[in-house]
């Protein structure tokens, strides 16, 4: 009759006994005991320290195989994470370990353990065979995350809202194993980064990518969604998202420069992009309405553009450059012929050179040319048109070139 092994714990604190008696024996100078100290050092190792040679390490692992296959993935995760914590194995048997450990979370509905398991395996070993396997796996779990906030879009869209879609933080869920307690979007994002990094050229890495960008898009995070964009748009040539993906990045260019204020390289990247895309995309250009997004993008993004020049005109108005400010007029009506932009510049730009013939340019923020203009205005005397010493005076009466509210841009 075959004899019943010993519990495990029975088993450490015998292991435990035996070194306590080493140790007490090394201190005594006990020589007789030098075979002893030599097992129990092998008991310390095993019982202490997780790298050591441990011979048993393939029937361990058939033992936890065993477990999972039985759909006790209690007990097969906990053995599948000893063998994978020993170094000491073989590379192989860790790498195999470390994933089945990930698939027993996973099989137990422990998603974000899970995924940490996954991204573990992946930090350790990069290049192994489990890696597209994990990633897959990773990106299971992030689109059955996204489903809430799928359901938010669709709420939204129910109650027929537009604009950027804020972030609100959750009720917080610690019963449910299978979303994170905290911050499930950022989680989500997270895992997603991890995906499209560790498999660059993967089968869910354009799909990880889309999404990364997608989600940042519609919170209002467009320097983000950009960059997810870009990259889906230039590595992966052969996705079906890179039309889609495509038409996103034009936007978050354009949005996120923060208005025509601003750095304006945005808008001219997202000009390079309508381009490109009515050139040698196809089922953008053909399709009637994608070809509608890219006009309606061409007309936001020169919109953009005219009114960066026009504010760059009134900006020389107004410091006294009555010159420059004519030529950025003059601009705005060659570049942007047609539009309301080109209208308003004609008007300024006339009535601007009408006033240096006169001799009365704009005073502008110049403190001197002001007091001028207000004792000319107490004397009662106008500037010549000659004069070249009162040519930077002004009659006050005259309205200054603010006075022309400059046109609000809208996004087509």
């Amino acid at each position: 009759m075959a004899t019943p092994n010993p519990a495990p714990n029975s088993i450490r604190a015998r292991r435990a006994l035996v070194l306590l008696a080493a140790v007490l024996c090394t201190g005594t100078g006990c020589n007789g005991f030098r075979g002893f100290r030599d097992r129990a050092s092998a008991d310390f190792k095993e019982l202490f320290v997780s790298t050591y040679d441990d011979p048993k390490a393939e029937e361990k692992f058939q033992a936890a195989q065993a477990n999972y296959d039985a759909g006790r993935y209690d007990e097969a995760q906990s053995q599948f994470r000893q063998i994978a914590d020993n170094k000491g194995n073989p590379v192989a048997l860790c790498e195999r370990a470390r994933f089945m450990q990930a698939e027993c979370r996973y099989q137990r509905g422990h998603y974000p353990e899970a995924v940490d398991t996954y991204h573990k395996l992946l930090l350790d070993f990069p290049t192994g065979a489990y890696r597209r396997d994990a990633c897959q796996r990773m990106f299971k779990i992030c689109d059955y995350w996204l489903d809430d906030f799928r359901a938010e879009l669709d709420a939204r869209t129910a109650k027929g809202e537009t604009g950027v879609l804020r972030w609100k933080p959750g009720t917080p869920k610690p019963w449910d194993r299978t979303r994170p307690a905290l911050d499930q979007e950022g989680r989500t994002l997270e895992a997603l980064e991890r995906i499209h990094v560790h498999d660059v050229m993967g089968p869910e890495a354009d799909k990880a990518l889309f999404l990364s960008g997608y989600i940042n898009f519609v919170r209002g995070n467009f320097n983000e969604a950009d960059q997810f964009f870009s990259q889906l748009e230039a590595t992966h040539k052969d996705s079906p998202l890179r039309p889609q993906a495509m038409l996103l990045a034009i936007q978050a260019k354009n949005n996120k420069t923060g208005g025509p204020s601003y750095d304006s390289r945005g808008c001219a990247e997202a000009l390079h992009l309508v381009q490109v895309a009515q050139g040698s995309m196809p089922e953008l250009a053909n399709d009637p309405a994608n070809a509608k997004k890219l006009d309606n993008a061409l007309v936001a993004i020169r919109s953009q553009q005219a009114e960066k020049d026009m504010l760059m005109a009134d900006y020389y108005v107004r410091t006294g450059h009555p010159g420059s400010a004519v030529f950025y007029y003059e601009l705005v009506r060659r570049r942007y012929g047609g539009t309301r932009y080109s209208d308003v510049a004609t008007e300024r730009q006339a009535r601007l050179m009408q006033m240096m013939k006169e001799g009365r340019p704009e005073v502008g923020n110049d403190p001197f040319a002001i007091a001028g203009a207000k004792f000319n205005e107490m004397i009662g005397r106008r500037p010549a048109a000659g004069d070249e010493k009162d040519r930077a005076r002004v009659d006050p009466n005259v309205a200054p070139a603010g006075a022309i509210q400059p046109p609000v841009t809208q996004n087509p």
